[in-house]
């Protein structure tokens, strides 16, 4: 195995107790389990994503927090978990390159990484605001394992490694694509039988990375 220089961390459920979207939902006023019953209805086709994303951009649009001022305030509040700091600075002292590689929306995994001083991150989800500053389309890519695996790919060419030189850490099963892409995921505290099956070392708390990194 070739020394490991990149280390990729999963955010939502990883990094941050909860979930980006439920945050956002509840944050400007809407339902989250209703969310989640549009989310669900999509996954199972009985409608399409896209129009699925038109009926929550409607939904968003009908709350007055649904602003680029009001989300940037929302999310830069969110804080991390209480040990995820210290892992990072822990890891940034020894060396590795630290990415956030996530299925949430752009504005708030900018707001973790800055938070933990990563190195950059990618996300599979964004917002277009109207020029008002108003929510006008939610911007989301089906396949959030597959998508983590195309964003790996593009980091490693662009910083010059190889696959077998990342550690992907993560908690859920849209990351076990990435796990199998690296062959060295480090499940945290996870629920997924599907991930720890596929994942090199399996953890209770962020803490425990340093005993293996």
């Amino acid at each position: 195995m070739n020394k490991i220089k990149l280390i990729c961390f999963d955010v939502d459920g990883t990094l941050v107790d909860g979930n980006s979207w439920h945050i956002l939902t509840e944050g400007i006023g809407c339902s989250y389990p209703e969310h989640k019953d549009i989310y669900f209805r999509c996954r199972q086709g009985e409608i399409s994503f896209i129009e699925g994303e038109r009926i929550m951009t409607k939904k968003f649009r009908e709350n007055s927090n649904a602003n680029e001022k009001f989300i940037n305030n929302l999310f830069n509040n969110v804080e991390v978990k209480n040990d995820a700091k210290d892992l990072t600075s822990y890891l940034k002292e020894k060396g590795y390159l630290i990415y956030l590689i996530s299925a949430s929306i752009d504005i708030y995994v900018n707001s973790v990484a800055e938070k933990i001083g990563a190195d950059g991150f990618y996300a599979n989800s964004s917002l277009e605001f109207d020029d008002k500053g108003i929510v006008k389309k939610i911007i989301y890519q089906e396949n959030e394992g597959g998508v983590k695996v195309e964003h790996l790919q593009d980091l490693i060419k662009k910083l010059g490694i190889t696959m077998d030189q990342v550690v992907f850490i993560g908690d859920s099963d849209n990351d076990i694509e990435a796990f199998e892409a690296t062959k060295q995921g480090i499940a945290v505290n996870s629920s997924s039988d599907k991930l720890k099956k596929v994942s090199w070392k399996i953890v209770h708390s962020l803490e425990e990375i340093k005993n293996i990194l």
